[in-house]
């Protein structure tokens, strides 16, 4: 179970993280604006949320975490994690995401 809790969280952790360091060289080779940026990782990590979220909801039912209450609950925890995860990478993104100095 640590593992299904675990691999959620560092997979949605990946995923937000490459998506900002992708946005921010956009924004470093001026092919974005800031503006642009920020609604684009904001839909992207909501995204990200729900798919992963979806994802390990669908594989805990797979592998039976869903039959047993104690996993069932433990199932249920580990996607709210999954969404915490995603918004607090998004709030990192949000504040973190700069244009670069124009001379």
């Amino acid at each position: 179970m640590a593992v299904y809790f675990l691999s959620g969280v560092l997979i949605t952790l990946v995923l937000c993280a490459s998506v900002r360091w992708w946005i921010q060289s956009l924004l470093n080779q001026d092919r974005l604006f800031l503006d642009d940026a920020k609604g684009y990782f904001l839909i992207t990590c909501i995204v990200v949320g729900f798919l992963v979220s979806a994802g390990f909801f669908w594989a805990g039912q797979i592998i039976g975490y869903d039959q047993a209450e104690e996993t069932s609950q433990a199932m249920g925890l580990a996607i709210l994690l999954d969404v915490m995860v995603a918004l607090l990478s998004l709030i990192w993104g949000l504040v973190s995401l700069k244009e670069p100095e124009q001379y």
